[in-house]
């Protein structure tokens, strides 16, 4: 609390005698300003040269009393004449003074001719006008109430500013332009608290944390304390017996704990009822239990099917949903086959965020299983179900086609068929040779020995190639780690002569993807497309003809965007 200094005047009654008497105006035995320590974020801002403004701020008191002074700060670059004015809520002029003896900076204080007598919880602006354009601001220095004993700005609206002398209605961001008042509170003003609020910030459940909330009687009489009321989760008090008589100027202090239970905001208030002019003196409270809270992704852990002898892997996530850190410091398995692995601990979890951990199953025989991974933190323990199936090994393999026919190739020519292998099991299978039995046949396109996973496939080819005629017949055995190894392929082809018509065309002057080939068996068509895929060159063999028979045919290029153009002229063919 600010003390106003006693005022000493020297007046001159006449030549022989001087008189020192202590002016009225300023007697007040304890006065009260809305800002304390505040310090403007912005000093000599300027909207200007010849942007001038009357500045001020909202404030009501919580008891009855009287405006002594008003004062403002004043930025280094500010000079010129300064008037103060307060207004009440309607902008109705009630009192003004004119600053005199200025300081180049800072804190201006002058007292008004007469103190103006306030109301209790009614609405008034304080304004002094900038003496030219600079000014000083603090952004959103009045978005939230300020207190100070009696004095409280008010929220929304606040600050305000508008054309120097004229009540102020406007305002930008909440600013603070550090207007306030010197106020004196009527004898009986009752009790008042160091602080309106108290913030206990973050407190970990199980903790606690204390502050101290002190009351002062500034009434001219003794006041007694009746009852102290605590509302809000995790608040108590302690510190007084009641009931308290507590005299005149005299303070006490209680001790505010809060003991969060459970994670998040907690709020309340504490209340001191008394016989005071303000029965009810109420500060609010707040404060955030603090926890780390662990969760685990998934919560149960099933790996099914796992055959004898293979291991299958999991993502175990376990995930910190508290607003404290998790700290997790020991992991482990129970159950036969199981196996976890992870990042290095003791690991530190930020709250939002989570680590990975690696479960294996591993079963030696075939059956059900089932564990627990037990998970020791800061947080609750945390147990979570696993578990497998183990059953017996299937090792198959397949081959499609199973069979392979070449038919009829012309001694010197070759055709190629290709086998998918497939393992059809539930484990892993090697396979390591492909063993081809008979005359002009050949085996290629697969590196061995390679492995195949429950389910993959993997393809080779088989070739034919004979070289003179005849019927052929042989077989592909195919060696691996599977229960019907080796696998084998029966293969079959003949060698026979053949013929076949071969066609060429000057190529496209455009740029083209290919060519396709269209036949017919009459001139003129109709024509039938022969070629499964665009033809890259200019020559195509026709390999599908028969003996006695006449074709005719017509070429069409394909551009990139598989447009194509108009047929060739027609070709014809007679086959002997």
């Amino acid at each position: 609390m600010m003390k106003s200094p006693r005022t000493l005047r020297v007046c001159l009654r006449s030549l022989a005698l001087i008189t020192i008497f202590l002016c009225s105006a300023h007697h007040a035995a304890a006065t009260e300003t809305l800002l304390t320590t505040q310090v403007p974020q912005f000093q000599n801002l300027s909207d200007g040269s010849a942007a001038n403004y009357e500045l001020g701020a909202k404030f009501t008191t919580a008891v009855a009393g009287h405006i002594n002074a008003i004062r403002f700060w004043k930025a280094s670059r500010e000079t010129g004449s300064h008037v103060g004015h307060i207004w009440n809520a309607s902008g109705q002029l009630l009192a003004s003074v004119t600053f005199a003896g200025e300081t180049p900076s800072g804190w201006q204080q002058q007292y008004l001719a007469t103190p103006l007598a306030v109301n209790a919880n009614s609405v008034y602006v304080v304004t002094v006008n900038t003496g030219n354009t600079y000014y000083v601001s603090t952004n959103y220095g009045l978005a939230t109430k300020l207190v100070h004993y009696d004095l409280s700005s008010v929220v929304g609206n606040n600050g305000v500013f508008g054309p120097p002398g004229r009540f102020p209605t406007s305002s930008w961001s909440a600013s603070n332009y550090f207007r306030d008042v010197v106020f004196t509170p009527a004898l009986a003003a009752g009790l008042t608290s160091t602080s309106a609020s108290l913030n206990f910030g973050n407190v970990y459940v199980g903790s606690n944390s204390s502050q101290n909330f002190t009351v002062t009687n500034k009434a001219s009489r003794s006041i007694s304390i009746s009852k102290v009321a605590v509302t809000g989760t995790g608040f108590t008090t302690s510190g007084i017996t009641l009931p308290l008589n507590l005299a005149p100027g005299s303070q006490v202090s209680l001790r505010i704990t809060f003991i969060p239970t459970i994670m998040g905001t907690a709020t309340g208030s504490v209340t001191v009822t008394s016989n005071a002019s303000n029965p009810n003196l109420t500060a609010t409270l707040s404060g955030v239990g603090m926890m780390p809270k662990i969760s685990a992704v998934p919560s149960n852990v099933a790996f099914g099917n796992v055959p004898v002898g293979v291991s299958n892997t999991l993502t175990l996530t376990l995930k910190d949903s508290g607003n404290a850190n998790l700290v997790i410091s020991q992991t482990t398995v129970t159950g036969t086959g199981f196996s976890i692995t992870g990042p290095a601990l003791p690991a530190t979890v930020t709250p939002g965020n989570s680590i990975a951990l690696t479960l294996r199953f591993s079963p030696k025989i075939a059956g059900n299983v089932s564990g627990t991974v037990a998970v020791v933190s800061n947080a609750t323990p945390l147990s979570i179900p696993v578990t497998g199936i183990g059953i017996s090994q299937s090792l198959s393999l397949s081959a499609n086609p199973s069979t392979l026919a070449f038919g009829k190739v012309a001694p010197g020519g070759s055709s190629k068929q290709t086998v998918t292998l497939t393992n059809t099991g539930n484990s892993s299978i090697s396979v390591s040779k492909l063993t081809p039995a008979g005359s002009y046949f050949s085996v290629g396109g697969l590196l061995l020995p390679i492995t195949l996973a429950a389910g993959q496939s993997s393809g080779f080819s088989v070739t034919f190639a004979p070289t003179t005629t005849g019927t052929f017949s042989g077989s592909v055995a195919v060696s691996s780690t599977a229960a019907n190894s080796p696998l084998s392929l029966p293969l079959s082809g003949t060698g026979a002569t053949s013929h076949y018509v071969t066609l060429n065309w000057t190529p496209s002057v455009s740029s083209v993807s290919g060519y396709s080939v269209y036949r017919g068996t009459q001139k003129g068509g109709p024509y039938t497309k022969i070629t499964p895929s665009l033809v890259p060159g200019s020559t195509y063999n026709d390999s599908t003809v028969q003996s006695g028979s006449t074709y005719y045919y017509v070429v069409a290029a394909v551009s990139s965007t598989g447009v194509q153009s108009a047929f060739s002229s027609e070709g014809s063919a007679s086959v002997p």
